[in-house]
């Protein structure tokens, strides 16, 4: 009767088998998805002076709809701004006068690229450079900004008393 009865023993192996197959599955199927949605999409260029919070993979969005991700991130060693490089999906064309701004998704959100449109006629080409853009706000110096312009009214107002 023991030999037909699964046991702890014969059972946790099979269980654990399993998972691994389901997990090997899924990053397979990912990889493929990724492989294909990213074959139809152009690439564009900017540049910022800061890139607090942004990563390779972070999305690219157009009027909140998402357009793309960060696909590479250098220091450009002639004026040591970051170089970003982002793929865009070919269905959205982009105006040359938009500006890419580097935005928080709320205030302990992550960061993303949220691109504004131009309402300029002509479109950015692949391998095209934004040439307006907004730098990330970094949340801890706007902090220590409004901590420190609440000090100097509270002094300013003990010397005045």
């Amino acid at each position: 009767m023991s030999g037909s009865r699964l046991t702890l023993d014969t059972l946790h192996p099979l269980v654990g088998g399993a998972v691994v197959v389901i997990v090997a599955l899924y990053m397979a199927y990912g990889y493929a998805v990724e492989k294909t949605a990213n074959t139809d999409t152009y690439t564009v260029d900017a540049r910022f002076r800061t890139v607090d919070g942004v990563e390779v993979g972070t999305p690219v969005t157009l009027a909140g709809i998402r357009i793309g991700m960060v696909t590479d991130m250098r220091i450009q060693p002639e004026d040591f701004a970051a170089k970003l490089t982002m793929s865009i999906d070919n269905s959205y064309e982009i105006p040359i006068d938009s500006v890419a701004m580097i935005v928080s998704d709320g205030l302990v959100g992550g960061k993303y690229i949220k691109v504004a449109a131009g309402g300029e006629l002509d479109m950015l080409a692949p391998g095209d450079e934004f040439e307006y853009v907004q730098d990330a706000v970094v949340m801890e110096k706007l902090l220590a900004k409004i901590i420190s312009s609440a000090e100097a009214r509270r002094e300013a107002a003990n010397e005045t008393d």
